[in-house]
């Protein structure tokens, strides 16, 4: 679901008529539930399209859970329930039906229709729980630390000089690629070889391919240029790209589809793969 699909953004953007807003700020929204499921249900939500909590910043974060604090304490005051669910739920598998991140301020009163049940057993035995335990801690990040302006325009300048590198590196390739496919294309034609044209043709299969890197390699960059600039949890002077992905996501060095396709790439060695495939069938036939 894109952002222009979103039920949740349609509402902090005033375009739901129907939507029972209880409170909105710059950053956060709370409005109440097309179906509560109790007396005073409300949701609360980042102002900022974000589809996993792990995704938000430290601000964001810092902001949302205020809000959830102050709804809670609000709702508390008008309907004094017996008590009260913070739910919130990230991914299908948690039951996530909206993708945008939110968290459900529940009132609860003893005998209402809601049921919450956990499990009478254990997930792990011990000695998998410690193998867990372990495994949790050698990732769980660090506290966040207080950025200086001065710091924070030095990292970015350092995650720019990647970009930029990625983007002289593509030009590079294609500058290369020029009299490779000059001379093979042109021989072949010439000398009517075949072996040529292929060879010709997996050049530019392979700078094609390696474009297509620098290409996907700079998007990583400028995600995490977008992120270190809006003060999110990347630890300082980091330059793992992996980090303004999604949580648990790795750096992947094959190009994807999207990157292939893009203007940069498919438009420039698409015709020239074109070109060299015609060659390489007519030496061929001859």
């Amino acid at each position: 679901m894109t952002q222009a699909q979103c039920p949740f953004c349609a509402i902090i953007n005033g375009e739901d008529p129907s939507a029972r807003v209880v409170y909105q700020d710059q950053n956060v929204t709370a409005f109440f539930p097309l179906v509560p499921a109790t007396r005073g249900h409300t949701l609360v939500v980042p102002n900022r399209h974000v589809v996993e909590h792990a995704d938000l910043t430290a601000a964001e974060s810092r902001q949302l859970g205020e809000s959830v604090r102050r709804a809670a304490r609000g709702v508390r005051a008008a309907v004094s329930p017996d008590g009260m669910n913070i739910i919130q739920s990230t991914g299908a598998a948690a039951t996530q039906t909206v993708p945008h991140v939110h968290f459900h301020v529940v009132p609860r009163w003893h005998h209402d229709r809601v049921e919450l049940r956990w499990p009478d057993t254990e997930a792990e035995g011990q000695v998998e729980q410690d193998a867990t335990l372990e495994l949790v801690r050698s990732v769980l990040p660090g506290p966040s630390e207080d950025v200086s302006p001065e710091d924070r325009r030095q990292h970015l300048s350092f995650i720019q000089a990647v970009v930029t590198r990625m983007s002289q590196a593509s030009s590079s390739s294609k500058s290369w690629l020029l009299p490779i496919v000059t001379i093979t294309y042109g021989y072949a034609v010439t000398k009517e070889q075949l072996w040529v044209a292929m060879l010709g043709i997996a050049a530019v299969a392979i700078f094609g391919l390696l474009d297509a890197n620098y290409l996907k390699q700079e998007r990583a960059f400028r995600k995490l240029y977008d992120k270190v600039a809006a003060g999110g949890d990347i630890p300082s002077f980091s330059l793992n790209p992996a980090l303004a992905g999604p949580a648990g996501s790795k750096i992947n060095y094959w190009p994807d589809w999207e990157d292939i396709r893009s203007w940069a790439v498919a438009p420039i060695y698409g015709p020239l793969l074109v070109v060299g495939v015609s060659i390489a069938i007519w030496a061929h036939c001859r």
